[in-house]
């Protein structure tokens, strides 16, 4: 499963310009850095940040920003979490904190979770590389503090936001798929899913399908560093589960 690695760098604590980029490597984690990527990477972007109180055009309050930087926020949920769940999240929103939702609901996003906190429990909060495995409003607040996030804020997080923290998506198709690639097409449109769609007309494009996949069938789908072969509703629904898209 894919995670989110931060490379470390310094913060410019000036009223110039720091200027942030965010990456995805040939593994298919997302990488942050105040430095330009490498040239293999990939859905690079880059934004500036001013000194300190300030806030980029996305309106997140600075701190938060340079929080978000150290210490991404995930929580791991499912849907028989009921109270508890919507309790966690509750937190996070006072907060204004945005973070990805994981929503526990198969296999690999059991093993996802148990590999980040050592436990199969919800809801899980995980900054950073810091996790904490079950709700409590004292347990949560300390591991946010930790990581520098503000005790309260009139921000209110916006999915915009939140699409941050998602892993890129691809889908290949080519024109002789016909229903299939349009069926997958239209479950991501219906999850409002952002994706990149390759079409497999040319020698270049079937090369880098073979690469990704291994083969040369459509559709494919990527959703970070995870490779679906061939549509099945049901099974890419639960990718885009564990990747924290909402449904």
């Amino acid at each position: 499963m894919r995670r989110v690695v931060l490379t470390a760098f310094l913060l410019l604590a000036t009223s110039a310009q720091a200027q942030l980029y965010r990456w995805v490597d040939e593994n298919g984690r997302v990488r942050y850095s105040d430095t330009p990527p490498p040239a293999s990477a990939k859905s690079v972007e880059r934004k500036r940040f001013g000194g300190t109180g300030s806030a980029d055009d996305s309106g997140i309050p600075y701190a938060t920003q340079r929080a978000m930087r150290d210490a991404p926020v995930s929580i791991y949920s499912a849907p028989e979490c009921g109270k508890l769940c919507a309790d966690a999240k509750a937190l996070l929103d006072k907060r204004g904190i945005p973070y990805r939702e994981i929503t526990v609901s198969g296999k690999e996003a059991i093993e996802d979770l148990k590999k980040v906190s050592g436990k199969i429990q919800v809801p899980t909060l995980v900054v950073g590389s810091d996790s904490v495995s079950g709700f409590e409003a004292s347990a949560w607040n300390r591991a946010l503090d930790r990581a520098g996030y503000p005790a309260a804020s009139a921000y209110k997080p916006r999915p915009e936001a939140m699409s941050s923290l998602l892993p890129p998506v691809k889908l290949y198709t080519n024109s002789e798929c016909g229903d299939v690639c349009g069926a997958a097409r239209k479950l991501l449109a219906e999850r409002k899913v952002k994706f990149q769609e390759v079409a497999v007309e040319n020698e270049a494009s079937f090369e880098e399908l073979k690469n990704v996949s291994g083969g040369m069938s459509v559709p494919v789908l990527v959703v970070g560093a995870t490779v679906q072969k061939g549509y099945e509703p049901a099974t890419y629904g639960r990718l885009l589960d564990a990747a924290g898209f909402p449904k």
